[in-house]
Parts: C-alpha cells; structure tokens; sequence
C-alpha cells in the first residue's frame, strides 16, 4: 500500500510517508545570453530537448499551480514515476487520506511521435490493477500529460463512452497485449475487466501543451526552465498615508536617526510628516521601501525565490561595512548607506538587474532595516 500522509510538525503541511519532502530548487535565474540565432521557444524545450526525467519534474511544477488554480488545492503533490509507479506518475491528493482517499492521477508521456491509444491503454490497465491491489483508490481524476496527443486519443477522450468501447475492443482481442507486462493471471485479467465495466472513463482526459504553458508560465519556475526575457514589471503603488503594520521596525529607525540628528522627540509617523525638517526625507524613504516591496512581489511571481535574494544579499554586502563603521550620528550612518546603495550595481547576470531602479536600492536598505539586518542609531546617543 502506498504510504499515507501523515501531519507535518508544528503546524506544517502534512507529508507522504515514505516519500521524500519535496524541496523547490535554490536557483538564480540569469538573463539569457545574447545571440543571434533565435532562442527555442517553451514548446521546443519540452518536445525535443526536455527527457523523460524533465518533463515530470515540470509536471509537478505545472500540477501545483494547476490544483491552486482549480479552486481545489492539493494537500500534497508527490512525484511517483519511476519501477513499480503502478500507472501513476505524479500524485495529487485532495485530502490527508492521500492516495487511499480521493487523488488525481498524472501519467507522463514523454514521446516524439504523438500519445496514441496504443499507449493509452495500458496505462489504463496499470491503474486498474492498482485499485485490485490495494495500492492504490481509484483516482477521480486520470489526466494524461503529453508533448502531443494524437487526433484519435484525443477525440476519444472527448466521448467516454465510446472511449470505452473501445479500450474493451482491444481488451477483449483475442490477440491483446493488455495485461501481459506483466502479464495478468485469469482471475487478476477478470477482475480488471469488471472494476473498468464499472468504471465511469470520464475520468480520463488529457491536457494540451499550449494550456499547460499558459498555466506554468504564472509560476516562477518559468522564466528558470525557459530562458525568455521578464514580462513588463507593474508601476509601484505609492505609500500609503496611515502607516502599514510592516512598516513598524524601519520607521522606528528612521525617527530615531531624525531625533539623533535635529534633537526631536519624535514618536509616531504622523509626528514626523507634520514636521518640516524631515518630512520630506520621510515621503521619499516610504516611496522607497514600497517601491523595493513591488520589486519583491513582482520578483514572486516571476522567478525563484533565490533570484531576488541573491539582488538582496548583494546590496547587503556591499552597504554592510559601511554601516557598521562609526559614524558621527546614526543620521549620518543612514546617508553613508544609502549613498552607497545608489552607487551599487547589481549583478547584470541575475535576470532581474534590468528592472532594479535606484529608488529600489534605497527602498531595500529600509528593507533590510525593517529585518533588523541594518541599524541607523547604534553607539550613539539616541
């Protein structure tokens, strides 16, 4: 029987026994090169250049997105595939029961020639001989995933009934080859055939390749996989005029580093805009810090998580011997800082370093201040 999942710890998701917890790639995605010959398009990826090994692994990634989209998340997505997958090659379950209560059953085709009935069919034997064994529930849902599904397969699909005509013409032919890998003994061959009368075949589908990119291209593993240019990053929204509850840590920085330096008695956000002397300063450190927060989400959507970190970690290092050095107030450690961000470049091999502006690179010290990684007033007197 196939592993159950089992709670996560401390509040966590819960987890498939005996299968390993996925884990997304720490990747940084670079900007692809340039030349002149034209680069291959996602489709070409898939169908010539991806293996068997690739397109499962962007199935699952495809699959994810595919249940958060669907209005139905999975609780797990497990990939199978492999000796002894049992017809199954990427797991999705709505439920803690996983795969013994009710799942989506993934089966990866990774041909040149397009999937065909001939090699539909036997997959379809495998799941039902998983459900006599007990390794499995019958999944609700059993979608083939292919470069190229075949005109025949396809309109089958779309007919359930006739779909089932004809997997039992060809499983009733005297010469059949389903269930003979391995071959099926008469009382396994009998049973199978009684649980697929039952079964209703508008379990069975396939997705095509075009509405399988348009979804994968929403989730940042898209731009890692196809080395394509960003889309247009959105304008950022401006600061909000009530403070933001994630505001807190760096705006306490900022009003310490303006009563270091005017000898102000400063509290609150509102204090500091009524009063002349840093207003001003304050309006364009906010714009700042909600402009870098744009550069984070669009950066969510876009690419790995890595990928930003790594624009991040690299203004970090380059600001944070400056700011630990002594400074006459915590204002002017403030200015050092920044002024060393605005001349920062950030790596032109990350694919994001087209679209970091210099306001971002201010607005990610705030950032990194609202972390407590950075810190205006330190040995001085606040």
């Amino acid at each position: 029987m196939a592993g159950a999942l089992q709670p996560g710890r401390d509040g966590a998701r819960p987890v498939l026994e005996g299968f390993p917890e996925p884990k997304s790639p720490e990747v940084v995605v670079v900007a692809p090169p340039t030349q002149s010959a034209p680069t291959p398009t996602p489709q070409v990826y898939l169908q010539y250049i991806y293996d068997a090994d690739d397109w499962e692994d962007f199935t699952v990634e495809w699959v994810r997105q595919f249940g958060s989209w669907s209005g139905r998340p999975y609780v797990r997505v497990q990939r199978m595939g492999g000796a002894g997958d049992r017809g199954a090659d990427v797991a999705a379950c709505l439920s803690a029961q996983g795969t013994a209560g009710e799942w989506h059953c993934y089966q990866c085709k990774h041909y040149v020639k397009p999937l065909g009935q001939s090699d539909a069919f036997p997959e379809m034997v495998k799941i039902f001989v998983a459900k006599i064994l007990g390794t499995y529930e019958l999944p609700t849902r059993y979608v083939f995933v292919a470069p190229k599904i075949g005109t025949g397969l396809e309109r089958l699909l779309l007919n359930p009934p006739q779909l089932k005509d004809e997997f039992f013409a060809a499983w009733d032919d005297k010469n059949s080859k389903l269930g003979t890998k391995p071959k099926l003994t008469p009382e396994m061959r009998t049973a199978v055939g009684a649980l697929a009368q039952a079964t209703d075949f508008s379990m069975f589908e396939a997705r095509n390749l075009e509405e399988i990119l348009k979804l994968h291209a929403a989730t940042p593993h898209h731009v890692r996989r196809f080395p394509q240019p960003l889309k247009q990053r959105p304008a950022a929204d401006p600061a909000p005029p009530d403070q933001a509850p994630h505001e807190a840590v760096y705006v306490r920085k900022l009003l310490d580093a303006y009563n270091a330096k005017h000898g102000l008695a400063l509290e609150t956000l509102q204090q500091a805009r009524d009063h002349a002397k840093v207003s001003g300063h304050l309006f364009r450190q906010r714009a700042a810090f909600f402009h870098a927060e744009s550069l984070w989400r669009f950066a969510q959507e876009s690419v790995p998580e890595a990928t930003y970190t790594a624009i991040e970690t690299d203004l970090y290092d380059a600001v944070i011997e400056i700011e630990d050095r002594d400074h006459a107030s915590g204002y002017a450690r403030l200015e050092a800082v920044l002024d060393a961000a605005v001349a920062h470049t950030p790596n032109p091999a990350n694919i994001l370093a087209p679209v970091v502006k210099v306001i971002d690179l201010k607005g990610m010290c705030h950032r990194l201040a609202n972390d407590d990684r950075l810190t205006w007033c330190k040995e001085e007197a606040l």
